[in-house]
């Protein structure tokens, strides 16, 4: 029987969040009760202490830092699965029926998580200061810095291990989006959109795309239905699959490279697929698998299956992104690779070096000969300076530079960093910054 997965994405406008005594959303206002948030959440408190929020705006003078994952607050009304399925149920498919979105919302979750050896999974992969400005210098670097923010404040108990904190931080997480999302479900929404990738113009090009995500071990895996994806060859989905949060990140180690899990909900690269879908080409769904495989026999056998999927498919093009840093790059960059061998074209995003102009070295990690489409994603060794705000919001402190005995200077004072990998998605490897370089 022919797929037939059409999902309806119901939208609610946010033009404002407060705090009050019960959690609404009426005329656009998004009035969220601390009390019910918290309440909602305190049968899963055992590595967590306590949570609080604060809301933060777009135009607002603040500094928010310590950052983890980014939600999309959603809630499914019909069809089959949940919103970020496998989370509170059985990991039924998604992808189908009507899901609402408070949109211009985000949920962000911080905490500074332990710096101890026990809590990270090797000296490298521990969890980095994120930081991310709603104006000045780097505000733009993010699109959170245009999205209304409600902001989970973790405060954690003391002597648990990392995978407590992490799997506690991230249901929380999915726990508080789904009960603001909740507040939708009687409402007719400002607007709707219907997506399906069911329909086919023989006369256009067949477009996959190529996802590789980082899984590394605690504060560094990515979860598909509520498992992380250790030894996970690549795998189709359904583009509407991840809209419906099937995806779900678990990485805080480098806050430059994070895809957080709102941007797979809501990545670029597929809602530009959709809407080139049926007029310049047939988008014929998403390849997904690991970046970061432990050996080159493990990366090429990822890139092999990634595209003998995309020949299955009879794909003419295939963009690839990947999570992570030059590990990852070497995986994305023999995917493509084999996919051009193959009589695919192939195109990426990705970040450079290149230093403070972006001409000096190497400026990029890892690169094929076939890699000839390849779009910049901007330099991460550019410097910034952030400027003084009047908030911050996640603590007094940053939490720099461990590997040379740590660096804490005042959150809410000026401090040049030379490069962006503190910044929230400073890579950019989810297309959704406004970064990017051209020669001139």
């Amino acid at each position: 029987m022919k797929m037939d997965k059409k999902l309806t994405r119901r939208y609610y406008d946010v033009k404002d969040a407060v705090f009050g005594d019960k959690t609404t959303f009426q005329n656009g206002v998004l009035t969220v009760s601390k009390a019910e948030l918290q309440a909602e959440v305190a049968p899963l408190l055992k590595a967590i202490k306590s949570v609080d929020f604060e809301i933060v705006k777009p135009g607002e003078n603040a500094r928010i830092i310590h950052l983890l994952d980014t939600l999309q607050p959603m809630i499914k009304i019909e069809g089959e699965g949940s919103q970020y399925s496998g989370y509170f149920g059985d990991p039924h498919m998604v992808g189908i029926g009507k899901t609402n979105l408070l949109s211009g919302l985000a949920v962000m979750e911080s905490a500074a998580l332990p710096w101890d050896e026990s809590s990270a999974s090797s000296g490298l992969l521990y969890p980095r200061d994120a930081i991310m400005d709603m104006v000045g210098p780097i505000a733009d670097i993010t699109p959170f810095s245009k999205t209304i923010n409600l902001v989970i404040l973790y405060k954690l108990e003391e002597g648990k291990s990392s995978i407590e904190y992490d799997n506690e931080i991230r249901n929380i997480g999915i726990k508080i989006s789904t009960f603001v999302a909740s507040t939708t479900k009687e409402l007719e929404p400002d607007r709707e959109e219907v997506f399906s990738i069911d329909e086919v113009d023989e006369n256009l090009p067949n477009v996959v795309f190529v996802w590789n995500s980082q899984n590394q071990g605690p504060y560094s895996n990515t979860y598909i239905y509520g498992h992380p994806i250790d030894n996970m060859v690549p795998t189709l989905f359904h583009p509407n699959e991840l809209m419906d949060g099937c995806v779900v990140s678990g990485n805080y180690v480098w806050p430059a490279f994070k895809v957080p899990t709102y941007l797979y909900v809501n990545s670029p690269i597929l809602l530009e697929l959709y809407k080139q879908h049926g007029k310049t080409l047939n988008f014929r769904g998403v390849i997904f698998g690991r970046s970061h495989n432990p050996s080159n026999w493990h990366k090429i056998r990822c890139a092999q299956v990634a595209v003998k999927i995309a020949q299955y498919l009879e794909a003419d093009g295939l963009i690839m992104a990947w999570e992570g840093g030059g590990n990852a790059a070497v995986d994305g960059m023999l995917t493509i690779q084999c996919a051009e061998k193959h009589g695919i074209k192939a195109s990426t995003v990705t970040f450079e070096f290149g230093g403070v102009d972006g001409t000096e070295g190497i400026l990029l990690v890892d690169d094929v000969p076939e890699a000839d489409a390849i779009i910049s994603g901007g330099s991460i060794e550019k410097p910034y300076t952030i400027p003084d705000v009047d908030r911050v919001v996640g603590g007094d402190v940053l939490r720099l530079n461990k590997e040379s005995g740590g660096f804490f200077p005042p959150s809410n004072k000026s401090l040049k960093l030379e490069q962006t990998t503190h910044f929230y998605i400073g890579g950019n490897q989810a297309a959704a910054s406004t970064l990017f370089a051209e020669e001139y």
